[in-house]
This record gives structure tokens, sequence and C-alpha cells, in this order.
């Protein structure tokens, strides 16, 4: 029992945080399929092109399922640095 995600990237957002809350998204996109290779390059040239990369961090849109009664739903979950180059650094 629990929600599970897809692991479908759906949208991708980069932003900033400080003092417990996102203090300023650098950039964010969602779809209504499955992110392309495109435009996960053009997000990857996105991050690549920032003056300043300290303390960016990403989160993934991603459907999600739950036996909870919710159904199918989406929503955004943490994405490591490591994760980030590994599936849009390609």
């Amino acid at each position: 029992m629990g929600i599970y995600e897809s692991g479908s990237i759906f949208g991708i957002k980069m932003y900033n945080f400080s003092n417990d809350d996102v203090s300023n998204i650098l950039f964010e996109e969602k779809y209504d399929e499955v992110m392309s290779y495109h435009q996960m390059r053009e997000t990857y040239l996105f991050y690549t092109e920032l003056n300043n990369k300290n303390d960016v961090r990403f989160q993934y849109y991603t459907e999600c399922s739950s036996t909870y009664g919710k159904g199918n739903y989406f929503t955004w979950y943490p994405l490591s640095f490591d994760n980030f180059l590994e599936k849009f650094g390609q």
C-alpha cells in the first residue's frame, strides 16, 4: 500500500532554495506527454548557461498512483543533481 511514482518525466523544475522555501524558480516546464529527448536536451542546455549553479535544486513532474483512493495524479518529486545529469545530460 502507498504511493507509487511511474518514473516517467513529464516536466522539470530548477530552483534555488533558501530559508526552507523555494526562493527563485529558474526554469519550469510541464508537458502532457513524457518529455522528449529534445526537450530534455533544451533543459540541460539551459542549466549549462546559468551563471551561478550554486544551490540549484531539481524536481521532476511525474504520474503517480495511490492505494489510498486518490487514483492516478501528477506531482513533483525531488531529483538529485547526479540523476539530472544522467537523464538530461546525454
